[in-house]
């Protein structure tokens, strides 16, 4: 949906796409974080786990991801899986989207997080990665959530070029919106504030949204409340000139927001439909929906991205004092199990 980054703060909820809005309170005398939450603020990597893995990537390689490298078959020796012992073999493809990582994993050997998705949900975005300094963090970061009841589900390490990296998810699948937590320690990692040249075409060039469908956003929000999170904004949303699948769409929904980090998080909870989240709920069940891009001109990405085999599936747009403009979705889940979004802001002068 709309990025929102010029209109948080507003106390107003006289909007016309709004019809009611809300920020649900949550207990003010929760304990502060005991460690540094402040990891969370950035998105290291995206891991995407599917049962094909060369078709989708020349799918998305057709889209418009140039810097994609194929690592073929990796054997990762080190790895515990649900307090086990598990050596796994994986297919292995990476890019990058404005200095975040985009991980293809297909599993090919061994038990693992991966195969418990895809018998869950089938392809999609399973994990978002985040970067610790040194392995004491990690560990410092496990035993933090492991005292709030958030496991660590599996676990393990690889060789890098300087040193042995490590890796853990965090079982907040369940509780958080249907996507893991990934840690992780990278001792090749470039140094903090670089950023990779990207050769992706337009508009793959910045991830400007995280956006993932639920059941019950006020639960999300509780849940990561008391992780040490902070409370979660919530607008019940209207958009103007709604479309879906080619017909007029009625559809209405919740919005959560996450504008603590470097990009905004979008939590959506279905109200009304016929949508294309209630459609990816009811394929997929709860979990990541799309990524989102800024373009600057709406009709000409759209119909770039439907030459390219993308189809839209649903439009809209937001009309407030403060902020105009449009989103499209396009429908790519056939290839990896998500969508994409574009966005497009009116600028101000206009």
């Amino acid at each position: 949906m709309k990025n929102t980054r010029r209109w948080i703060g507003r106390v107003g909820c006289g909007l016309a796409i709004i019809l009611a809005c809300s920020i649900w309170s949550f207990p003010a005398d929760l304990a502060k974080p005991t460690v540094d939450l402040s990891i969370y603020g950035r998105v290291v990597q995206v891991g995407w786990v599917v049962k094909d893995l060369d078709r989708v990537v020349d799918y998305w390689e057709k889209l418009g991801l140039k810097n994609i490298r194929r690592a073929g078959v990796q054997e990762f020796p080190d790895v515990t899986y649900r307090g086990k012992k598990t050596p796994l073999t994986m297919k292995q493809a990476f890019a990058d989207i404005g200095g975040v990582e985009i991980e293809w994993i297909q599993p090919v050997k061994g038990v693992s997080v991966y195969d418990e998705y895809l018998r869950k949900h089938g392809d999609g975005v399973h994990h978002l990665a985040f970067g610790v300094s040194s392995p004491a963090q990690l560990d410092e970061q496990r035993k933090y959530f492991d005292a709030k009841g958030v496991k660590t589900l599996q676990y393990g390490s690889w060789q890098g070029t300087k040193g042995k990296g490590l890796f853990a998810y965090l079982d907040t699948a369940p509780q958080g919106g249907g996507v893991m937590m990934e840690l992780v320690y990278n001792p090749d990692a470039p140094p903090a504030g670089t950023t990779a040249k990207s050769e992706n075409e337009y508009p793959f060039n910045k991830i400007v949204q995280y956006a993932l469908v639920v059941r019950d956003v006020k639960k999300v929000g509780d849940f990561y409340e008391r992780l040490g999170f902070g409370a979660m904004p919530v607008d019940r949303n209207i958009s103007v000139d709604r479309n879906y699948r080619g017909q007029p769409g009625k559809f209405e929904m919740y919005l959560g927001w996450w504008h603590w980090g470097d990009v905004t998080f979008e939590w959506i909870q279905p109200l009304v439909g016929p949508s294309v989240y209630d459609d990816h709920l009811k394929a997929r069940g709860e979990g990541f929906h799309h990524l989102a891009f800024n373009v600057t001109d709406m009709d000409q990405a759209i119909e770039l991205l439907k030459s390219k085999g993308a189809p839209l599936s649903q439009s809209g747009g937001w009309d407030s004092p403060s902020s105009k403009g449009r989103f499209a979705y396009h429908d790519t889940e056939a290839y990896g199990g998500i969508s994409i979004e574009l966005l497009w802001n009116q600028p101000e002068s206009q």
